[in-house]
């Protein structure tokens, strides 16, 4: 499993960014390989552009073969693309570091976001 976390940088003692399609940086932590799990950083294309943010961050995160998302606000266009795509999301409140969210994550104390449908 793959796991992109908004960030405010480019490591793990990195602050997570409790936005998503804003957070200057993707996290990613690799859990599929045998042994300790791969951390990389990418910088988050969408992050600057006038509209649509949430969505080409959230392509680029899919492009990057992420099967989870862990941010403190993920907007509904963002949601919704994960959704069709099978990527679960994650949220996370307060001040943290990306480790700390990743470590809360691999602890089962996130919440994991489940839009009701009428």
């Amino acid at each position: 499993m793959k796991i992109a976390i908004s960030s405010m940088g480019d490591s793990l003692a990195s602050k997570a960014d409790p936005r998503f399609g804003r957070a200057p940086y993707f996290i990613f932590v690799d859990e599929d390989d045998l042994g300790a799990p791969q951390v990389y950083a990418i910088r988050n294309d969408a992050a600057d552009t006038a509209m649509g943010a949430g969505t080409e961050a959230a392509q680029q995160v899919i492009n990057e073969g992420a099967t989870g998302v862990i941010s403190g606000a993920v907007g509904p266009n963002a949601f919704g693309v994960f959704e069709k795509m099978g990527v679960d999301v994650y949220r996370i409140q307060g001040d943290m570091t990306v480790e700390r969210a990743y470590q809360k994550y691999r602890s089962g104390l996130l919440q994991k976001v489940v839009i009701k449908r009428l």
